[in-house]
């Protein structure tokens, strides 16, 4: 018997209480798995683009709520939205139940374990693990790549990952929920919620 280690999409990550999909139901977050693997120094064991400059996570693995500032979640339209730690992921993760606000979204990101990279995820591009995997440009300088288990993009749903050292990359969800103005374009909404990770990860790395 094959045994396949899949990504476990947006709505898997990020089926929040309290976030309606486009359909009308509610969900509560879920577990998510990524392919592990072994990167080489120079993060291109399997394909994937070479991270320059690494960056030092330990501190958000910590407390993973304080990869996005609440300066950055007001402006990203969900006003006094506070992150909460996501228990059920692999890796330190947080989420942030927007369903109420201006923006109608719920983002998360889910710091990966070591040996779960970028590497890992082109290695299993061509297996039948993702629906979809599309190479993106990089996030402040960052290398991404949408992966996505199955495509509910139409439903207001994208992930992308982001590799932040050769040994680990960041999963990064948004769903969006119907009359939502980033319903239509998720995976724009959760690239520019990644860059707002990342540039608050590049300050604190310092």
């Amino acid at each position: 018997m094959r045994i396949r280690n899949i990504v476990i999409g947006a709505t898997a990550l990020v089926l929040l209480a309290g976030c309606s999909t486009g359909n009308g139901t509610t969900g509560t977050p879920t577990a998510t798995t990524q392919p592990a693997g072994t990167s080489t120094s120079t993060g291109t064991g399997g394909g994937a683009p070479e991270v320059k400059n690494p960056l030092d996570v330990k501190a958000f693995e910590a407390d993973p709520c304080s990869a996005v500032t609440s300066a950055q979640i007001d402006a990203y339209g969900m006003p006094g939205v506070a992150g909460k730690v996501n228990t059920s992921s692999p890796g330190a993760s947080c989420i942030w139940l927007g369903a109420s606000t201006p923006a109608k979204v719920a983002p998360g990101l889910t710091i990966l374990p070591k040996g779960t990279n970028l590497d890992s995820m082109y290695k299993n591009k061509d297996n039948g693990t993702y629906a979809v995997f599309e190479p993106l440009a990089d996030v402040q300088g960052y290398p991404a790549v949408l992966t996505l288990a199955t495509d509910q993009r139409s439903k207001g749903n994208c992930e992308i990952a982001v590799g932040v050292t050769a040994e680990q990359a960041i999963l990064f969800t948004v769903q969006a929920i119907t009359g939502s103005s980033r319903f239509a374009d998720p995976c724009g909404a959760v690239t520019e919620f990644a860059g707002l990770a990342v540039t608050t990860i590049k300050a604190g790395a310092k």
